[in-house]
């Protein structure tokens, strides 16, 4: 888990590689029958930064992926903003990079999330982790609902492209899909216009 997992005070930082990408402390509360969390609050996050034209169009969809750990997903840029967050005791090695035209394509942050950590990605940056537990259950809340005419407008880049000195765990022993294997090199991918997101 983070240095600190229990009653982090709600906060946010903005991430200066990645314009737009937010990170934020999530309050969690514990007992002796274990912990509840506010994973996310328009009300209280909307001052601290969180964009409130995410909610523009009205639509939201909140997916759960679950994976065991070793599993790479990634990197997959859609054509929506996301909040993500882990539900349970798992935990991730996050990894984010800009897609978008503009001095900041190709940048690259990481950092590990558990349930006491939130991380807001604008559209055009390509979304990835790695679960470093023995299990996690990884949830997205969307700004569009998911549409099988919408991947064309997706981008991709290739996790183990040397370019972007990305530092994965033990990336030997990553389980990893035959399509995300495949994805371009960073040298290859086409940047997303502003007016294509």
């Amino acid at each position: 888990m983070a240095e600190q997992f229990f009653d982090k005070e709600l906060a946010a930082r903005s991430i200066k590689a990645i314009p737009g990408l937010m990170e934020f402390d999530i309050p969690v509360r514990g007992d002796n029958r274990g912990w509840f969390k506010e994973n996310f609050q328009k009300e209280k996050m909307i001052p601290l930064g969180f964009p409130e034209s995410f909610f523009k169009d009205g639509k939201l969809q909140n997916n759960i992926s679950f994976s065991r750990q070793h599993v790479l997903r990634g990197l997959h840029a859609e054509p929506w903003d996301k909040y993500i967050s882990v539900a349970d005791e798992g935990q991730v090695l996050g990894t984010w990079v800009d897609l978008r035209e503009g001095d900041s394509f190709g940048n690259t942050y990481q950092t590990i999330i558990d349930a006491s950590k939130g991380i807001f990605v604008p559209r055009g940056v390509a979304n990835g982790f790695q679960v470093l537990s023995e299990k996690v259950a990884y949830t997205y809340l969307v700004n569009d609902y998911w549409a099988a005419e919408l991947k064309p407008k997706y981008a991709f880049v290739n996790y183990a492209d040397p370019s972007l000195d990305i530092e994965w765990e033990n990336l030997e022993k990553a389980e990893v899909s035959e399509a995300d294997k495949h994805h371009p090199l960073l040298k290859d991918v086409k940047p997303l216009r502003k007016e294509d997101l």
